[in-house]
């Protein structure tokens, strides 16, 4: 199956465009490649916020009216975001282990994104879905592992 997955993100890639040429039908030296790569995404500090702010609607919207009792099947919807987001996860407690710092400019970061993440803290501190839920082990579980409990 990773095989499949990794053959369909690389056919996805576009192929890089040939150098261009010069007068003369010489080819431009191409610069040179990136030598640090990618950036990861506890580097990509505006990137970060980005997909943590994402993370914390994608829970309000599980926690989020209408409650539910069903806690079984709210942990369940809950380990999928942690599986979804597990990078968003690990990248969060590298900066929270880097120091001040790393912290202030995810801070700073999540500042132009501050509105939305009030907007689904307040839904998920006033979840009444928590609130049925917090004493079910399987619920426990998964929340702890989106806390990076666990």
């Amino acid at each position: 199956m990773l095989r499949w997955l990794a053959l369909a993100v690389l056919a996805s890639c576009g192929h890089p465009a040939p150098a261009p040429t010069e007068p003369g039908g010489t080819h431009a030296t191409p610069p040179p490649p990136d030598a640090a790569g990618p950036k990861t995404l506890d580097d990509d500090l505006p990137r970060l916020a980005e997909r943590s702010v994402a993370l914390y609607e994608e829970l309000a919207k599980v926690l989020g009216p209408p409650p539910s009792t069903d806690c079984a099947a709210v942990a369940q919807k809950l380990d999928k975001i942690a599986t979804d987001n597990a990078d968003v996860l690990a990248a969060n407690a590298k900066v929270l282990h880097a120091g001040h710092d790393k912290i202030q400019q995810l801070k700073n970061a999540i500042e132009p994104h501050q509105d939305a993440l009030d907007a689904a803290a307040k839904v998920i501190s006033e979840s009444q879905t928590m609130k049925t839920c917090a004493e079910d082990p399987a619920f426990a579980k998964a929340i702890d592992r989106l806390l990076g409990e666990s």
